[in-house]
């Protein structure tokens, strides 16, 4: 018998999702477990597949269209040729319902008592005339013949452009001295005289002169603008960091870090054939100081605080369409070689889209980190619903002052943000100090 196939909820925060393609045509068999069409959801483009053995009856959307979460998508069944009229037209019920407007009734008011209306009587004022004053014929400006006189308003000079309203003439334009050829090639053309340099006698302009503008370019073309389909993640990312700038109180606080142990493990590393980053070695670092301060290995929960027991820590990692947090489990039980390689598989994941949700949701922490891009330093928005993020900016030699003395060092620059709720000044002033500690301790041993 036929049934309505409804669109899956694929991830624990998505609530619609757009059909990115269909994978199996009308009438196609699938086994259990075969693919009916890829969606593309608040986090990654995933594939949607049946429990049972069945026919795909009818497509119900279109490949670009967007849906909500138990929206009717596709009618299955077990045999080609069952009737479906009737199901098609039970979907477009549903639709039809999902897409009217919601209205309430407005509540019932007891109905008010009103006091009788008593008019007053009308009583005219006689009308009196006010006697008629002519006015007194308007004085001549007193302005000489060529003459254009200085207006002061406020302390400043009035503007020529606003002297003709007042009666003050502006003084009369050069005239444009053209040859009647020119002037007729000119209107001919659309090409104004005011804009030629004129090459005759005496600046006169020519014909030549009005074929040189014409022949050149009109300017540069601008190209028209353009409205680009927002993605399902862009769209989540918008509603969520909205919701989090209006909603949680943040606050920052930046450090600078002494990274020359940094820049000194990454080159024995890489002389020893090991392949890690400036980014790997933070994360371990952060993983660690995470350990030793686990108060901001929290969340906010309403009127509880959850402390993780476990340190996860949220990437981040750009994609055309957005940004997504592949999470690194258990990182602080992990060498500098392990996370290097899981991030690496993360990433590349993430950038085909084929993340499961298991493995860029319930991180504890994030890291967004733009030193690739040679920049200094930024703030970050609260990944939800993690009570901190670390931004970090680029390692750079810098002239810093030791002992007293100037000289040129390795610097980074860090910028946390708190959830005020979870974490106070204090308490992430620690976590930085005891970052600190970690990186500027960093030794081969952790590789």
């Amino acid at each position: 018998m036929a049934e309505l196939f409804l669109m899956p909820q694929a991830t624990p925060t998505m609530t619609v999702a757009v059909i990115a393609r269909w994978i199996a045509a009308e009438g196609a068999e699938l086994a259990p477990q075969g693919i009916l069409a890829q969606v593309e959801t608040d986090k990654a483009t995933m594939e949607i597949e049946v429990f049972d053995k069945c026919v795909l009856l009818r497509r119900l959307v279109g490949e670009g269209e967007e849906v909500p979460v138990g929206a009717p998508i596709a009618i299955l069944g077990k045999k080609a040729g069952e009737d479906v009229e009737a199901l098609v037209a039970e979907a477009a019920k549903m639709r039809a319902a999902a897409a009217a407007p919601k209205v309430e009734a407005p509540a019932a008011e007891a109905p008010k008592a009103e006091a009788p209306k008593v008019e007053a009587p009308k009583v005219e004022a006689p009308k009196v005339e006010a006697p008629k004053v002519e006015p007194p014929p308007p004085a001549k400006p007193a302005v000489q013949p060529g003459v254009v006189p200085t207006l002061t308003w406020m302390g400043g000079a009035i503007d020529r452009s606003i002297m003709e309203p007042l009666g003050v003439y502006a003084a009369p334009q050069p005239r444009i001295v053209a040859s009647p050829l020119a002037r007729a090639m000119a209107e001919d053309k659309g090409i104004k005289l005011g804009s030629v340099r004129g090459t005759g006698p005496g600046g006169r302009i020519v014909a030549a002169d009005i074929e040189a503008a014409a022949a050149r370019p009109a300017g540069p073309v601008v190209p028209a603008d353009t409205t680009v389909r927002a993605t399902q993640m862009r769209k989540t990312i918008a509603r969520r960091l909205t919701e989090v700038h209006q909603q949680v109180p943040v606050f920052f606080l930046t450090a600078t870090l002494d990274a020359s142990a940094f820049v000194a493990v990454r080159q024995r590393a890489e002389k020893r054939g090991i392949k890690v980053s400036y980014n790997d070695l933070l994360l371990k670092a952060v993983a660690s100081a995470l350990r030793d301060v686990p108060e901001c290995n929290a969340a906010w929960q309403g009127d509880t605080i959850l402390r993780r027991g476990a340190v996860d820590i949220g990437v981040a990692v750009a994609l055309p369409e957005g940004l997504i947090t592949p999470v690194i489990r258990n990182a602080d039980t992990k060498s500098v070689r392990d996370i290097a390689a899981e991030v690496r598989a993360l990433a590349a994941r993430a950038k085909e889209g084929k993340l499961a949700p298991e493995e860029y949701t319930g991180g504890s922490f994030s890291v967004s980190n733009l030193g690739m891009f040679e920049i200094d330093q930024f703030t970050a928005i609260l990944n939800p619903p993690e009570a901190a993020i670390l931004a970090v900016g680029s390692v750079q030699q810098v002239p810093v002052v030791v002992n007293g003395a100037v000289s040129v060092g390795w610097r980074m620059k860090v910028t946390m943000t708190c959830d005020h709720r979870v974490i106070d000044g204090a308490l992430g002033a620690r976590f930085l100090q005891a970052l600190r500690d970690h990186v500027e301790a960093f030794g081969l041993g952790v590789l």
